[in-house]
């Protein structure tokens, strides 16, 4: 079978610790070349990971190097500029979230991915995890009736917060970037995923730390000021038909134990856990069987391969092999890039906001 090759651009924490440290699962993906600003990233990704190839920009490496996809996991403020380049070479493509910070953005890369014949994957990878999978059959399936009330929850206490930190985690808190584009959008992916698109949204949002002390690795000690986006957001979405959902985003949460995501159906409940034995909570309320109860949920059918964050690359060679869209759409994407730009402006001036895109 086919050995696809990929090049790995943007070379922080997450290329290493993440996607390159899962990369020898898939068999069928070779990592050719490594490409970022940084001669210290792309030598320690050479040493590390065995990759042949290091450039220091994308136009070298599209032009030098033979490589069939490229994975984008430079930092968000780059990704728009990166993976048009990448497209417009007609090269297949995953990136990391967001794809791009506008709608205009979004839909530029989806046209130039058609226009090119290539195909797109596009991070959040949420709707490959086998418990969102899942949790839709249920829904998609009536098992809860229709759903009336969504809250889901995406937030830590910041990338200062982080142990282990390596990089200088402070241009988190410049424009461009923030905690809109890197945690809620995975809240926000979760929730529409299994909803499908917002029509309508609302929210609060504060600056709630406007000062920051990296906590840990080679900045330990600096501080940040961190005055210029929203830290600290409630969002609301309106999905029409009688359904809502409550998103809790931002940097103001050092722990917790909240469900990462609850859905409350009309006849039951569906709760996402962090326990990796019961992924799922499941409570049926049955009125023609005058039963109800949470479920030890005995699935008929042979479990999924295992998820890891890496199976959007299986599943990207999937589509390309098969003709048919990845399963992290870049619609779905845009859709979510559109709820955000909304919900900054919604934190603003505290209207509500219609949402014009779909998937």
């Amino acid at each position: 079978m086919k050995t696809w090759k990929i090049a790995i651009v943007g070379l922080g924490d997450i290329a290493e610790h993440t996607y390159m440290a899962q990369m020898h699962r898939n068999s069928r993906a070779e990592v050719v070349a490594c490409c970022d600003i940084k001669p210290d990233r792309t030598a320690l990704f050479q040493k590390k990971f065995g990759i042949p190839g290091a450039y220091s920009k994308i136009e070298d490496l599209l032009e030098k190097e033979d490589f069939e996809i490229l994975m984008d996991t430079a930092s968000i403020p780059a990704h728009f500029e990166l993976n048009m380049k990448a497209l417009k070479a007609g090269k297949h493509l995953y990136s990391q979230k967001p794809i791009g910070l506008t709608v205009d953005e979004a839909t530029e890369m989806i046209t130039t991915a058609e226009k090119m014949g290539v195909k797109f994957a596009a991070a959040p990878i949420h709707m490959l995890r086998n418990d969102i999978r899942e949790a839709k059959r249920l829904i998609d399936g009536g098992v809860i009736g229709k759903v009336n009330l969504a809250r889901a929850m995406a937030a830590h206490g910041g990338p200062e917060y982080f142990q282990y930190r390596v990089n200088d985690p402070s241009w988190f808190y410049e424009p461009g970037a923030g905690a809109l584009y890197d945690l809620g959008v995975h809240a926000l992916h979760m929730v529409t995923g299994l909803l499908g698109p917002a029509k309508k949204v609302i929210c609060t949002a504060t600056v709630s730390s406007p000062l920051r002390t990296i906590r840990s690795g080679n900045f330990d000690g600096k501080q940040i000021h961190s005055n210029k986006l929203f830290d600290n957001y409630l969002i609301h979405l309106d999905f029409g038909g009688g359904t809502i959902a409550d998103v809790t985003t931002g940097f103001c949460i050092k722990a917790t134990t909240a469900p990462q995501l609850e859905i409350y159906g009309e006849y039951g409940s569906i709760i996402l856990t962090d326990d990796p034995k019961q992924p799922l909570k499941i409570y049926i309320d049955n009125p023609d069987k005058k039963i109800r109860g949470w479920i030890d949920e005995q699935p008929q059918e042979r479990p999924e391969p295992e998820f890891y964050q890496c199976s959007c690359i299986a599943d990207l060679i999937e589509a390309i092999e098969n003709n048919r869209p990845p399963r992290i759409q870049p619609e779905h994407a845009r859709h979510v890039i559109d709820l955000i730009c909304n919900i900054e402006e919604c934190a603003r001036d505290g209207k509500v906001r219609q949402l014009t895109t779909s998937f």
